[in-house]
């Protein structure tokens, strides 16, 4: 083994520096990895937030003629009461 073994400081400033490369990189790719990460996530929100608006409108659409159709029906009845008056 080489317990006793004593590092040059040359040996051990060439080490050191490679030890600092591959944490440079392990932080890049980190950082890239998060990166991409958050934009897929955004673009899931993004897309949820598109369907979630769809339905709103569709829903806003559908209140819409369920109003028309009430109004309709008042006025029908209302239309139909007024004429048998008329005819009493």
């Amino acid at each position: 083994m080489l317990k006793n073994r004593v590092v040059k400081p040359e040996e051990f400033e060439e080490q050191l520096f490679h030890l600092k490369e591959k944490f440079q990189l392990l932080e890049r790719r980190l950082s890239l990895k998060a990166d991409e990460i958050v934009f897929t996530m955004a673009v899931s929100h993004r897309k949820e937030i598109d369907e979630l608006k769809d339905e709103v409108f569709y829903l806003r659409d559908e209140l819409k003629k369920v109003k028309k159709d009430q109004q309709e029906e008042y006025l029908k009845k209302a239309a139909f009461q007024a004429k048998r008056r008329s005819l009493v």
